[in-house]
């Protein structure tokens, strides 16, 4: 069987592939490195990392997965609970009413109409007065001051009746009998003057 050639590297004449030197210009014939055995015990070691820093990689994974489903003082699997924010129901919010006098919220209107809505608008009232008008149909009521105070003739503030228990009460009452209302202020005009919602009459 003839045997396998291969030309010289240093000269390119051909040789023996398994001849140690050229014979012509005695350069060394050095095998392919990967014919070397010291190459695929590399290429073995190199393999066997990869797949074990992989298998590791896989197990951390599933365990660090288990220990988020696990509950550690019962061994079972973690149920999700609430936070207790949630759990519980929302309470009621607390109001908070500013006392005053219906002509203190007159004198800012007339003296500063933008400055009586930045001040009072969409806020939580406590308002003393006087009745002044009685709606019929039982809608509202008009909150004024002192009828004898002739300084602020026809100025009062509309609040409207958000309640049966309110209605009630207001039947009781005439024109002119002194009452608080408590409620929020919804709107503040230089002409219509003051509206509010009434949450309570005391």
């Amino acid at each position: 069987m003839a045997e396998k050639m291969k030309k010289c590297k240093a000269c390119g004449a051909e040789i023996a592939s398994s001849a140690a030197v050229c014979p012509k210009c005695g350069a060394k014939n050095k095998k392919p490195i990967y014919k070397k055995w010291w190459f695929w015990v590399i290429i073995v070691i190199i393999a066997v990392a990869v797949i074990g820093s992989a298998g590791s990689s896989g197990s951390s994974g599933s365990s660090s997965s288990d220990s988020g489903n696990t509950n550690p003082s019962t061994g079972g699997a973690q149920t999700d609970t609430a936070d207790p924010g949630e759990t519980g129901q929302d309470e009621p919010e607390q109001i908070t009413y500013t006392h005053y006098n219906v002509t203190e919220l007159f004198d800012t209107l007339s003296s500063n109409a933008l400055k009586a809505k930045n001040t009072f608008q969409d806020q939580y009232v406590e308002l003393e007065g006087y009745l002044s008008v009685i709606d019929s149909d039982g809608k509202y009521v008009s909150i004024g001051a002192d009828p004898e105070n002739m300084d602020y003739l026809l100025q009062t503030v509309q609040c409207y009746i958000k309640s049966d228990e309110q209605l009630e009460k207001i039947m009781e009452m005439s024109a002119g009998d002194p009452i608080v209302v408590c409620g929020k202020i919804t709107d503040i005009g230089e002409v219509l003057g003051y509206s509010m919602n009434i949450d309570s009459i005391e």
